[in-house]
């Protein structure tokens, strides 16, 4: 007997980002973007999958989703959405909350807004 796929419906409202990315709704779409087997990081440009010809296997790397802006949610488009490696995702973020620390913190803060295109006029976030 064949298997039934239930479908997941978007959520009504949620109160936060949050409970948005905790819904199953946000975890099908997150994995259906990871799950892109010629995913590249933008900003190290690491492969998500590598073979590894000594060990006859593939390499997973993790890679995380990030929302440039939350205006359309649930619907997100193509632009709203990005995937990074984890090291990137994670570094970038960290530059962004030690960028009130000034000095070359700012700077970089700075060159962390551009490369998460957060200095578009669509960053409003909802919640």
């Amino acid at each position: 007997m064949p298997r039934v796929k239930k479908e997941i419906l978007p959520p009504e409202h949620c109160d936060s980002i949050k409970s948005y990315e905790a819904s199953d709704w946000w975890r099908a779409k997150s994995k259906a973007m990871l799950d892109n087997k010629d995913l590249v990081c933008p900003i190290c440009g690491r492969k998500r999958w590598s073979w590894m010809p000594r060990k006859k296997k593939w390499k997973c790397i993790r890679y995380a989703c990030h929302h440039r802006t939350y205006i359309r949610v649930p619907h997100e488009a193509p632009g709203d959405v990005y995937t990074y490696c984890f090291v990137c995702h994670d570094l970038f973020h960290l530059l962004l909350r030690l960028e009130k620390w000034g000095g070359v913190f700012a700077e970089l803060g700075k060159i962390a807004r551009k490369v998460f295109f957060y200095d578009g006029p669509e960053t409003f976030h909802p919640w």
